[in-house]
Protein backbone atom coordinates (compact mmCIF):
# COMPACT_ATOMS: atom_id res chain seq x y z
CA UNK A 1 0.00 0.00 0.00
CA UNK A 2 1.17 3.69 -0.85
CA UNK A 3 1.93 6.24 1.36
CA UNK A 4 -0.79 8.10 0.32
CA UNK A 5 -3.11 5.86 -0.03
CA UNK A 6 -2.16 5.29 3.70
CA UNK A 7 -2.85 8.98 4.47
CA UNK A 8 -6.08 8.90 2.47
CA UNK A 9 -7.69 6.53 4.52
CA UNK A 10 -6.22 7.81 7.90
CA UNK A 11 -8.14 11.28 6.91
CA UNK A 12 -11.48 9.67 5.90
CA UNK A 13 -11.62 7.54 9.36
CA UNK A 14 -10.63 10.63 11.24
CA UNK A 15 -13.31 12.93 9.30
CA UNK A 16 -15.85 10.24 10.03
CA UNK A 17 -14.97 10.03 13.69
CA UNK A 18 -15.28 13.85 14.10
CA UNK A 19 -19.20 13.33 12.80
CA UNK A 20 -19.43 10.67 15.27
CA UNK A 21 -18.17 12.43 17.83
CA UNK A 22 -19.88 15.98 16.92
CA UNK A 23 -23.22 13.83 16.73
CA UNK A 24 -22.81 12.29 20.13
CA UNK A 25 -22.31 16.23 21.85
CA UNK A 26 -25.42 17.34 19.39
CA UNK A 27 -27.31 14.25 21.39
CA UNK A 28 -25.95 14.57 25.21
CA UNK A 29 -29.09 15.65 26.66
CA UNK A 30 -31.04 12.88 24.26
CA UNK A 31 -32.79 10.33 26.80
CA UNK A 32 -31.37 6.41 25.51
CA UNK A 33 -29.14 7.70 23.18
CA UNK A 34 -25.89 5.50 23.48
CA UNK A 35 -22.67 7.16 22.00
CA UNK A 36 -21.27 6.27 18.95
CA UNK A 37 -17.43 5.72 18.04
CA UNK A 38 -15.44 3.76 15.51
CA UNK A 39 -11.84 2.42 15.75
CA UNK A 40 -10.32 3.39 12.64
CA UNK A 41 -6.64 3.17 13.83
CA UNK A 42 -7.78 -0.66 13.55
CA UNK A 43 -9.44 -1.04 10.32
CA UNK A 44 -6.60 1.06 8.61
CA UNK A 45 -4.23 -1.79 10.16
CA UNK A 46 -6.51 -4.54 8.92
CA UNK A 47 -6.66 -2.78 5.46
CA UNK A 48 -2.89 -2.64 5.62
CA UNK A 49 -1.68 -5.72 6.43
CA UNK A 50 -4.47 -7.52 3.87
CA UNK A 51 -2.76 -5.43 0.78
CA UNK A 52 0.34 -6.92 1.74
CA UNK A 53 -0.95 -10.24 1.55
CA UNK A 54 -2.53 -9.27 -2.54
CA UNK A 55 -0.76 -8.12 -5.59
CA UNK A 56 -2.67 -5.38 -6.54
CA UNK A 57 -3.18 -5.45 -10.63
CA UNK A 58 -3.10 -2.11 -12.78
CA UNK A 59 -5.39 -2.33 -16.03
CA UNK A 60 -4.41 -0.33 -19.32
CA UNK A 61 -7.39 -0.45 -20.53
CA UNK A 62 -10.80 -0.01 -19.43
CA UNK A 63 -11.62 -3.85 -20.84
CA UNK A 64 -8.79 -4.98 -18.30
CA UNK A 65 -10.22 -6.61 -15.00
CA UNK A 66 -8.55 -5.23 -12.03
CA UNK A 67 -8.47 -5.97 -8.42
CA UNK A 68 -8.55 -2.95 -5.93
CA UNK A 69 -6.64 -3.41 -2.19
CA UNK A 70 -9.50 -1.49 -0.86
CA UNK A 71 -12.90 -0.50 -0.94
CA UNK A 72 -12.55 3.37 -1.49
CA UNK A 73 -15.68 3.57 0.63
CA UNK A 74 -16.21 4.09 4.13
CA UNK A 75 -17.72 0.90 4.23
CA UNK A 76 -14.74 -0.77 6.29
CA UNK A 77 -15.06 1.99 9.30
CA UNK A 78 -18.23 0.51 10.95
CA UNK A 79 -19.27 2.90 13.43
CA UNK A 80 -20.74 1.61 16.80
CA UNK A 81 -23.19 2.19 19.37
CA UNK A 82 -20.38 2.01 22.87
CA UNK A 83 -22.78 -0.24 25.18
CA UNK A 84 -20.85 0.53 27.89
CA UNK A 85 -23.48 1.50 30.28
CA UNK A 86 -25.25 4.61 31.61
CA UNK A 87 -24.17 6.96 34.80
CA UNK A 88 -27.41 9.06 34.13
CA UNK A 89 -30.82 8.02 34.68
CA UNK A 90 -31.73 9.17 31.15
CA UNK A 91 -30.31 5.83 29.48
CA UNK A 92 -27.72 7.97 27.86
CA UNK A 93 -23.93 7.52 27.89
CA UNK A 94 -22.44 10.09 26.23
CA UNK A 95 -20.07 11.97 29.15
CA UNK A 96 -19.51 15.79 27.26
CA UNK A 97 -15.74 15.86 29.02
CA UNK A 98 -15.03 12.79 26.90
CA UNK A 99 -16.34 13.55 23.88
CA UNK A 100 -14.76 16.68 23.61
CA UNK A 101 -11.11 15.15 24.80
CA UNK A 102 -11.76 12.25 22.38
CA UNK A 103 -12.05 15.51 19.65
CA UNK A 104 -9.32 17.41 20.19
CA UNK A 105 -7.78 14.38 20.32
CA UNK A 106 -8.81 13.28 16.76
CA UNK A 107 -8.66 17.05 15.66
CA UNK A 108 -4.80 16.69 16.35
CA UNK A 109 -4.25 13.80 14.66
CA UNK A 110 -6.49 15.20 11.53
CA UNK A 111 -3.96 18.12 11.60
CA UNK A 112 -0.90 15.55 11.80
CA UNK A 113 -2.25 13.27 8.59
CA UNK A 114 -3.22 16.62 6.88
CA UNK A 115 0.42 17.84 6.91
CA UNK A 116 1.56 14.58 6.22
CA UNK A 117 -0.70 14.87 2.51
CA UNK A 118 0.95 18.28 2.10
CA UNK A 119 4.59 16.87 2.75
CA UNK A 120 3.62 14.49 -0.11
CA UNK A 121 2.07 16.61 -2.25
CA UNK A 122 5.14 18.89 -1.61
CA UNK A 123 7.40 16.27 -2.63
CA UNK A 124 5.95 15.03 -5.98
CA UNK A 125 5.65 19.03 -6.47
CA UNK A 126 9.62 19.52 -6.10
CA UNK A 127 10.29 16.49 -8.18
CA UNK A 128 8.43 17.88 -10.82
CA UNK A 129 9.92 21.37 -10.56
CA UNK A 130 13.51 19.97 -10.74
CA UNK A 131 13.00 17.17 -13.62
CA UNK A 132 15.71 15.67 -14.60
CA UNK A 133 18.13 18.53 -13.47
CA UNK A 134 21.01 17.37 -11.60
Amino acid sequence: MENLDIITRALDGSALRSELISNNLANVSTPEYKRQDLDFKKALKNEINKSTNTIGLAGTNSAHITTSKFNNSLGNFNSANSNNGSYRNDGNNVDIDVEMAELAKNSIYYNVMSKRAAGHFSLLNQVIQQGGKA
